[in-house]
């Protein structure tokens, strides 16, 4: 009589992580084809401007956008190892003077 609710029990848990990987599953596809999406309208708007506009200062507005981004990312992926950094280096500290 006491496996019955324990049978349940393993059935609900199977049934919840069955569901949750499968919500995580189609939450990720749902990732995938939203960033296609947007990489494609940004390509055909980027096509459809090139061809509609001066096509030199399209040119120039790339090159400029690529090398900004290009700092902005990078300063700032170092920026947050370095804060990551201070962050250990400081709970270190803490635990030190324990």
């Amino acid at each position: 009589m006491d496996e019955e609710p324990k049978k349940q029990k393993r059935k609900a848990i199977e049934v919840v992580e069955r569901t949750a990987s499968t919500t995580y599953k189609a939450t990720v596809t749902m990732v995938k084809v939203i960033f296609i999406l947007i990489i494609i309208y940004t390509v055909i708007v980027s096509i459809y401007i090139f061809f509609t506009s001066e096509k030199e200062k399209f040119l120039t507005d790339i090159a400029t956008l690529s090398v900004g981004g290009f700092w902005a990312f990078f300063l700032g992926y170092f920026g947050w190892r370095m804060g990551q950094t201070i962050e250990v280096y400081l709970r270190s500290i803490k635990k030190d003077k324990r």
